[in-house]
């Protein structure tokens, strides 16, 4: 019976000496031995504070040998993990800490400012636990814990069934809700990724994502724990000091969302990288031509993942193998995972057995390994998103003829034109064509004048203008003139959440402010 722990125990058995978890920031370099052996003071801690199966313990934490190391002790006693958004707001902190009911809060001199202002608010938190230097005098030292406890495995029972996370999450709706995972599904959701991306005991991987989300922590970083493969956790994103750790600890896989990627590529010079086999990307759509760049200037192969949280997160893969014929698609189904596309009526949700043919479009759902069990303390919107069995996405796409699954857009994204349906895909494909245009993104918001569609254009030339860009997309003979944008609005870059996807929600607001 596999729990989240037990992988750790496990690889811990079988590559005592073998590197585990490397933290640069700390200059911290732990054998899979000496980690396990940490993990159980700090299981152990835990359990002196009086925390119990059951009880969630909260991360507010970026990337940190102690976001994972307290992960694997919670789980060890049999509590819940709630890894947060080291991003947000104090006010974003105190709902999700109240709303998950959290007895401990791990955290950091990054976010003590934050918790500080946060703590008024903070209802049921029993236990502040400090990772850093000069800790507030309300809190518990981190560290000094540690010392205190011995390292031999706590006694407590942990079952394949319970409950190892709730991981929250706003989605495209901006309200955060909280997923929750059994430990039986995510061990199964690793396995899968081992199986992916071909990972052995000899891989080192590096964690530049954020590993309080579901994708670098479960996708990348759990299963080469469960590999027995080591680990390198890089705090602070910068195409620099990247390809220093890359270089330095002879990094062979790595994930990234796209704007990394290009960030990455486009410094990349003459750097050779000969150790590097493969890198993953996912989180928004990787262009085709990004793809290509990226395979030539690193040398190495690509794996593009697609999922959400809900679904542990990955729910279709497209191999290195299928990139050079299917560029642009998302896969094919993962291991033990079933994809359909079904006909979107008015009445949400849909029905499952609704299914489209090859090539039409429609509403994404899926069922298989890691899907949740549902929003905590969310009823009626986990029967929902869970109608008939099935995770309704609320992505649309298609299914082509060989079976691979191609994304066309967020539901809630699309732009309702009379009878007509506009995704802002298709729009934002054509514009990134455009030679002096980097990124864009475009968005519909009802007004009084009726619908505005409107582009955000990242631009490496300042001389262009929304003229140029309109005459563009009237030549390309790409679009009908009704999905032509309406304005551009030139920004120096978009905003973007935690896996790289583009938050349009943000940028409708910017226009309703504006059209008011």
């Amino acid at each position: 019976m596999l729990t989240i722990s037990s992988i750790l125990e496990l690889s811990a058995a079988k590559y005592p000496d073998r590197p585990a978890l490397i933290y640069p920031a700390k200059y911290q370099r732990f054998t899979y031995r000496e980690w396990n052996d940490q993990v159980n003071r700090m299981a152990n801690g835990l359990l002196k504070l009086g925390i119990a199966k059951g009880d969630r313990v909260s991360t507010f934490l970026g990337n940190t040998g102690e976001l994972v190391s307290t992960l694997f002790a919670t789980a060890r006693v049999g509590a819940v993990a709630n890894p947060i958004n080291c991003q947000l707001s104090p006010a974003e902190l105190a709902f999700i800490l109240n709303d998950a009911e959290s007895r401990a809060l791990v955290y950091g001199a990054d976010e003590r400012e934050r918790v500080l202002k946060a703590r008024a608010k903070i209802k049921t938190v029993e236990h502040f636990i400090y990772v850093d230097e000069q800790p507030p005098d309300y809190t518990v030292p981190y560290y000094q814990l540690l010392q205190e406890q011995p390292d031999y495995r706590p006694q407590a029972q942990v079952l394949e069934n319970d409950w190892y996370s709730i991981i929250y999450t706003s989605g495209t709706t901006g309200k955060h809700k909280g997923v929750i995972h059994r430990h039986r599904d995510i061990v199964e959701h690793s396995m899968c990724m081992i199986a992916t991306q071909q990972l052995t005991y000899q891989d080192r991987g590096l964690s530049v994502a954020p590993l309080y989300h579901s994708a670098e922590l479960h996708c990348f970083f759990m299963p080469r724990v469960h590999a027995g493969a080591a680990n390198i956790i890089h705090k602070t994103f910068s195409t620099q000091s990247v390809f220093q750790v890359l270089e330095i600890e002879k990094i062979t896989v790595m994930y990234a969302d796209p704007s990394r990627w290009k960030a990455l590529v486009e410094q990349v010079g003459q750097r050779r990288l000969p150790w590097f086999r493969l890198l993953m990307s996912g989180g928004a759509p990787m262009p085709p031509d990004l793809t290509v760049q990226c395979q030539q200037s690193l040398q190495t192969k690509m794996i593009h993942y697609y999922g959400m949280t809900e679904m542990g997160p990955v729910i279709s893969v497209l191999l290195p193998h299928e990139q050079a014929d299917k560029l642009g698609s998302v896969g094919k189904p993962l291991i033990n995972h079933d994809i359909r596309v079904v006909r979107m009526d008015d009445v949400y949700p849909s029905q499952p057995e609704d299914i489209v043919e090859a090539g039409h479009k429609g509403e994404i759902i899926v069922r298989g390994t890691g899907m949740m069990q549902g929003y905590y303390n969310r009823p009626e919107m986990t029967a929902r998103v869970l109608y008939g069995g099935w995770y309704h996405t609320g992505d649309i796409g298609y299914i082509d003829r060989e079976g691979y699954l191609w994304l066309v857009d967020r539901y809630d994204d699309c732009i309702f034109w009379g009878v007509d349906n506009i995704y802002p895909r298709e729009i934002e494909e054509v514009l990134i064509e455009h030679p002096d245009i980097q990124e864009a993104a475009v968005v519909g918001v009802d007004s009084w004048r009726g619908i505005e569609i409107t582009a955000f254009i990242v631009s490496n030339n300042i001389s262009l203008t929304a003229g140029d860009i309109e005459v563009f997309l009237r030549e390309s003979d790409k679009l009908a003139h009704f999905k032509i944008p309406g304005a551009y609005k030139f920004v120096s870059e978009l905003p973007r959440g935690t896996t790289g996807k583009v938050q349009r929600r943000l940028l409708a607001k910017r226009i309703k402010k504006t059209i008011r």
